[in-house]
C-alpha cells in the first residue's frame, strides 16, 4: 500500500520540490548579498562616469540598500 502512496504522491511531491528551488532561486536574485554589492558597484561606476546623475544614483541606492537590508533579515529568520 504504501508504494502505491508514494507513486500516487510522487508528481505532487516533484512539483513542490521544483516550486520551492523557484522560489529560492528568485529570493537569490533580489535579495542575494553579492548580487546587490555588484550593482552597487555598477551604480557607483555609473555615477562617476557621467551616465547617471547624483539624484538618480541616489535614488537606485535607496533601493538597493533596502533590498540588502531585507535579504539579512530574511537570512537571520532562516537560522
Amino acid at each position: 500500500m504504501f508504494i502505491i502512496d508514494d507513486l500516487l504522491l510522487f508528481p505532487a511531491r516533484m512539483f513542490t520540490d521544483i516550486v520551492e528551488k523557484i522560489r529560492d532561486m528568485a529570493e537569490e536574485e533580489l535579495y542575494g548579498e553579492d548580487k546587490i554589492k555588484k550593482e552597487l558597484i555598477k551604480l557607483q561606476i555609473m555615477l562617476e562616469t557621467g551616465d547617471i546623475t547624483q539624484e538618480h544614483y541616489n535614488e537606485a541606492e535607496g533601493i538597493l540598500m533596502k533590498r540588502l537590508e531585507e535579504g539579512a533579515k530574511r537570512r537571520e529568520g532562516e537560522e
